[in-house]
């Protein structure tokens, strides 16, 4: 992608700003334009390219003082209104009305971002215009304070002078946060590794703390740090810098500069290690047997330095960037516990540190855990590292600082908004690949650099942290019952008049917050039309090839940057049913057995040498033209540089055709990885485990999607790894089975991305291995679906302290006339009565109603959400709500647009040889894209609510029903 010319100059003025410095950054296109707001204070940099998606984000340093969340509530509160937008939730209100590529906030360790993205020019200065007010004049009222952090209710509605309980949206989130082991071990080893310093603090919100938090406090915070003196407005993409700075000059003009506050400190390094324990809840009656965590983490350098950042990048991909790093070797053979939680180097905020985590141990494992670990580093230090080793950590540590992936704006904004917090330029980490290969050149002259650097940040580092998170079984009702102390000490001291008051106001909270906001506030937000969206939509420009046997390649003519990227779906259509539920363990073996001749060490060391990795997954749909045809299939994926096609083809070819699960050792220590996998990943994905259990017995694909994904799977690996011995020959021989099965010349379609060279490259080598497979008929046999007898009503239990909610029924499929409709009405139903019901009256992190018309379900669900039976009612309300309600032409249009932006996503080079790829197994061509298009934009108040009402009327009472 080429740089645009230089459209101002260091010194320049213009609209209140001062240009301070303009510097071309070919790393990403881009000039940057650093800019400072004479009167306000304001500092601006403008990343200016030729990339038609637009990025405005505003951010603060946000250090948190203490565990009451205030940064994180603060982020959500300021997006409850504003001056100019008195309209509760304007946030939400532009989520249904924009085109916005990306729209969030998000609150880190030291600083909050808010930023938005679009395609559309006026729809990027209509999200900065609601932002810019959002967080430079928020109401920030009572009502939104109550709603998003906390406010006491009467633990039974009926029941108003009865027992309390605290609600609020953070509140929900947080809870649900910290009922997640992964979650509590990261903050407790943070608030070890870091205890004089903000970076011990729960920026999120720690639910126990939370309560403490008051209405002053939130508002003088954002006094003290959302002042335009203190922010850093990252711009990107190709609008011009003059009419950026003139938006933000009229903006900002009403603000004079103040002294920003002091500077965040580092963490003073210690003279000896420390250790930690802490404990997590489980169930009751569940085994607590190897369910322990264990932790090492170490502060290891300056966030600040680039190079640092590039040196610690490339020591963990050393120690643990694939299966036969040494150190992530050591870790899975020793059996100390069953599976890697985390390896490698990572920042919080100023520092870098570097983590070694595991699951699946014991306590009583502590001692020779550190042995291990400091034993390990400390035999890799004393020991020449093999320079091929060395070499293929640089070429993966390339694959990040070169990849052009979805939400590349976003991207661009962190690498800004991180220098800039903590220093003078905001191009620093912009220069990646050029510090890359400054590093590698440090290396060719000084082979011992990553010896030094083990020994230095690790082996000899005082600076670290042991920690031990074990499971408690009484723990979950320790919480509880200290919970409900706190509650009875509160009511305690109120009158029944006081305790009535409290009530009356949470109902009056609930009321107001399930009021919809009135069509003269609405009206103040800036809007786009219907005559603004696009003539047409984007599609990938892609190129059809037939190769041997009809086989189908698509090449895409996408700029890449020198990373190339192939993908290959196999038909998954006949496979019989006895080896579904291997397809997850087949993946596996892919990732992480040998194959041909080589066992997993050797594979492991050619595939980091030469790819950015090779993965492979299910993906089950329809076919756009016929609902009944499935398309079920398994993709391969691989990235490589230009410099490293052929040997990766090489490596893709011996995976493809020899992968060996017959390593009885190896396959062993991968169930026992997989087991816990499932164990904390099934309860802390309750969302998606809830709908996945829900539609398994509505169609194949549902019934499909739990086989490989759900709790058949962890009952099977839990039975493989206790009978391993009787188990381990019939699992080795479905992943041979699945293996033959998908070798064959009419399964095969193939997604190709790069460089011409590459791209013959890969058509060459996918010709050579067509050549060696047969020809084989597809016939769709039985997978084991069985429809629902009666429809169920299920409840999983787990140890989390929030629900997640499901029901899933029928719905129509892509090819129906009213799937456009659907797709609109949809969208309303979701932000218009499930979000205000379930999120903003009921304090549920989330919400949803989403129609898949591929996949042909309407899936009702909430995510994070303190009341179960309540929500329950709420989604048998829908229908009654639909049918009472009367949408206007102008919801229609709105909902019409956003709807729209999901097919006029920018085109990146990952996600576009996948999408192309997709498209063209499904039949989505570029006509029944338009076709569909041009029908969304017909649809009609009446038409809308007629479709799903249809759907709710026949379908409601056929819904299942799962809650975790």
């Amino acid at each position: 992608m080429s740089i645009p010319e230089l459209t101002m100059a260091e010194g320049d003025k213009i609209c209140g700003f001062a240009a301070r410095a303009v510097t071309p950054v070919p790393e990403v296109s881009a000039n940057a334009y650093e800019l400072v707001h004479l009167k306000s204070g304001a500092r601006v940099v403008h990343l200016h390219c030729n990339d038609p998606e637009n990025l405005f984000s505003v951010s603060f340093p946000t250090p948190p003082a203490d565990d009451t969340g205030v940064p994180h509530i603060l982020e959500h509160s300021v997006l409850a209104g504003s001056e100019l937008f008195p309209v509760k939730e304007p946030f939400f209100e532009m989520v249904k009305i924009s085109m916005a590529t990306f729209i969030n906030a998000m609150t880190g360790w030291d600083c909050t971002y808010y930023p938005v993205s679009s395609n559309v020019k006026r729809d990027l200065f209509n999200l900065a215009t609601v932002y810019v007010d959002a967080v430079f004049n928020p109401l920030l009222t009572s009502e939104t304070f109550r709603r998003e952090a906390h406010h006491l209710a009467p633990l039974e509605k009926g029941d108003p002078t009865g027992k309390l309980t605290i609600e609020g949206i953070v509140y929900s989130e947080m809870k649900g946060a910290f009922s997640d082991p992964r979650a509590l071990l990261y903050r407790t080893v943070a608030r070890a590794l870091f205890p004089d310093t903000v970076y011990g603090n729960e920026s999120g919100g720690d639910p126990d703390a939370i309560p403490d938090l008051t209405h002053e406090q939130l508002k003088s915070f954002h006094s003290q740090f959302y002042h335009p003196s203190n922010s850093r407005i990252v711009l990107y993409g190709d609008i011009p810098t003059a009419e950026y700075l003139e938006f933000l000059d009229e903006r900002l003009s009403s603000f004079d500069r103040i002294d920003v506050p002091p500077e965040i400190t580092r963490q003073p390094r210690w003279d000896e290690p420390r250790r930690i324990e802490d404990s997590y809840p489980v169930g009751a009656k569940e085994s607590v047997e190897e369910k322990t965590y264990l932790a090492m983490d170490w502060i290891i350098g300056d966030a600040t330095d680039p190079r640092e950042e590039v040196m610690s990048r490339v020591l963990s991909l050393l120690l643990a960037g694939n299966e036969a790093a040494p150190l992530k070797k050591a870790i899975i053979d020793s059996h100390i516990g069953a599976d890697l939680l985390f390896v490698g180097a990572d920042s919080v905020g100023l520092e870098n540190t570097f983590s070694v985590a595991i699951k699946g141990s014991e306590a009583d494992r502590r001692a020779a855990f550190e042995e291990l670990v400091i034993g390990t580093l400390r035999d890799i230090a004393d020991s020449e590292i093999e320079s091929e080793a060395i070499d293929a950590a640089f070429q993966q540590a390339a694959y990040q600082y070169r990849g052009i992936d979805s939400g590349y704006p976003l991207h661009v904004m962190n690498l800004a908004v991180h220098a800039w917090l903590y220093g003078p330029d905001p191009t620093k980490f912009m220069h990646m690949s050029e510090c890359l290969a400054a590093c590698r050149s440090d290396y060719a002259e000084n082979p011992l650099m990553f010896n030094d650097l083990i020994r230095k940040q690790l082996v000899d580092n005082p600076h670290r942290v042991t920690a031990v998170l074990a499971p408690d079984r009484e723990m979950g009702a320790r919480t509880d019952a200290a919970f409900a102390e706190r509650m009875a000490k509160v009511r305690a001291d109120l009158t029944d008049d006081e305790a009535r008051k409290i009530a009356q106001e949470a109902e009056e909270l609930e009321r107001h917050c399930g009021e919809p906001n009135p069509p003269e506030a609405l009206a103040t937000l800036p809007q786009l039309s219907v005559s603004d969206l696009p003539a047409g939509l984007a599609h990938v420009p892609t190129g059809v090839e037939a190769l041997a046997g009809g086989v189908d390649l698509l090449c895409n003519d996408v700029f890449t940057n020198g990373i190339n990227y192939l993908q290959v779906a196999f038909d998954l259509r006949g496979l019989p049913e006895e080896l579904w539920s291997y397809v997850p363990r087949y993946c596996d073996a892919v990732r992480k057995l040998g194959a041909g001749d080589m066992g997993y060490e050797q594979m492991a060391r050619r595939v980091a040498a030469c790819t950015g990795g090779i993965s492979c997954a299910p993906t089950f749909s329809t076919h756009a033209a016929d609902g009944d045809k499935p398309v079920w299939q398994m993709w391969f994926s691989m990235a490589t540089l230009d410099e490293q096609v052929e040997p990766a083809l090489s490596v893709f070819e011996d995976v493809l055709f020899g992968v060996d699960p017959r390593d009885e050792d190896r396959m062993r220590d991968v169930i026992r990885q997989v087991v816990e996998r499932y164990r904390t990943g099934l309860v802390h994905d309750g969302s998606g485990t809830a709908g996945r259990h829900a539609g398994r017995g509505l169609s194949a694909i549902g019934h499909l999607s739990e086989v490989v994904g759900g709790l058949p799977q962890l009952a099977a690996t839990e039975r493989i790894n206790a009978s391993f011995e009787s188990e381990c020959e019939s699992l080795m021989s479905g992943i041979e089975a699945i293996r033959e099965f998908l070798l064959a010349k009419g399964r095969v379609t193939a997604s190709v991305t790069g460089s011409d060279r590459s791209v013959t490259l890969m058509r060459n080598s996918l010709s050579t291995w067509l050549g060696r497979m047969p020809d084989q008929e597809i016939v769709d046999v039985p997978v084991g679906f069985t429809p629902y007898a009666e429809v169920p009503r299920e409840g999983l239990a787990g140890p989390i302290s929030v629900s997640h909610c499901a029901k899933v029924m029928a719905a129509p499929h892509v090819s129906h006339p009213d799937e456009t409709l659907l797709a609109v009405a949809s969208h309303l139903v979701s932000l218009n009565y499930m979000m205000p019901e379930i999120r903003f009256k009921g304090n549920a992190y989330g919400a949803g109603f989403r129609y898949d018309c591929l996949r042909k379900t309407l899936a009702l669900s909430s995510f994070r959400d303190p009341h179960l039976a309540s929500t329950l009612g709420i989604f048998e309300g829908v229908t009654d709500y639909v049918k009472n309600i009367e949408w206007s032409q102008t919801e229609i249009d709105q909902a019409i647009m956003s709807t729209a932006k999901r097919e006029m996503q920018p085109i990146r080079p990952s996600a576009a040889t996948g999408e192309a790829l997709q498209r063209h197994l499904c039949g989505l061509t570029r006509e029944f894209r338009e076709d569909r298009y041009e029908r969304l934009k017909r649809a009609t108040p009446g038409e809308a609510k007629r479709a799903v009402l249809e759907v709710l009327e026949e379908n409601m009472p056929k819904g299942a029903v799962c809650v975790v």
